[in-house]
C-alpha cells in the first residue's frame, strides 16, 4: 500500500508539475492542450478507420462470396441449394387474409409482393425411416424400455411398501 501511494503521488507530480512550471515566454511548460491532438490528426484518424472498416467489409463480402463458391462446388449441399434465391410470393385477398405460394396467382400479377429468399445455413430435413434403429441407438432404446419397465416396477414396490406402513399404523394405533 505505501508503494501504491508513492507511485500515485510521483505520477501526479510529474504530470502536474509541468503545468505549473513557466517556461521562458512565462507561461507553462506544458498544458492539457499539448495531450489533445488536433483537429488534422483527428480528421486523418477518422479517414484512416473509415478506410479500414470498408476494407474490412470488402474482403469480408469477398470471403462470404469465395466461401459460397466453394461449398457449392463440392457438393455438399444438396442439389436444390445451389440456387442463389428462391421466390415467394404474397398477397392479400378481399377479406383481408395473407396468402404465399411459390407461383404467381393468375389475375393478380399487380398486387402480388415478391420476396427473394436467400437460403443461407438451411438443409432439407432427412426423411423419418420406420424402420428399428440400427447400433448404438437401438441399444439405447432397447435400456430405455427396460428403465421404464424397471420404473413401474419400482413404483409397485412403494405402493406395496405404502400399504404395508398403513397396516402397521393401524395395527399400532388398535393397542
Amino acid at each position: 500500500m505505501k508503494y501504491a501511494y508513492m507511485l500515485a503521488v510521483l505520477l501526479l507530480v510529474g504530470v502536474g508539475l509541468p503545468m505549473l512550471i513557466p517556461g521562458p515566454d512565462g507561461k507553462p511548460i506544458m498544458s492539457p492542450q499539448d495531450w489533445l491532438p488536433d483537429q488534422k490528426t483527428l480528421d486523418t484518424v477518422r479517414q484512416q478507420g473509415q478506410r479500414a472498416i470498408q476494407a474490412v467489409s470488402d474482403s469480408t463480402q469477398k470471403s462470404a462470396e469465395q466461401l459460397e463458391t466453394l461449398v457449392e462446388s463440392s457438393g455438399l449441399l444438396p442439389e436444390e441449394q445451389h440456387k442463389q434465391t428462391r421466390e415467394v410470393f404474397s398477397w392479400r385477398d378481399s377479406e383481408g387474409n395473407w396468402h404465399f405460394s411459390d407461383s404467381i396467382p393468375e389475375g393478380l400479377d399487380t398486387h402480388v409482393r415478391i420476396h427473394r429468399i436467400k437460403p443461407i445455413n438451411t438443409l432439407p430435413a432427412t426423411p423419418s425411416n420406420d424402420a428399428q434403429p440400427q447400433g448404438p441407438q437401438a441399444q439405447l432404446l432397447q435400456e430405455n424400455r427396460e428403465g421404464d419397465s424397471r420404473i413401474s416396477q419400482i413404483l409397485k414396490e412403494v405402493q406395496a411398501l405404502k400399504e404395508n406402513s398403513q397396516q402397521r399404523q393401524q395395527a399400532l394405533d388398535n393397542l
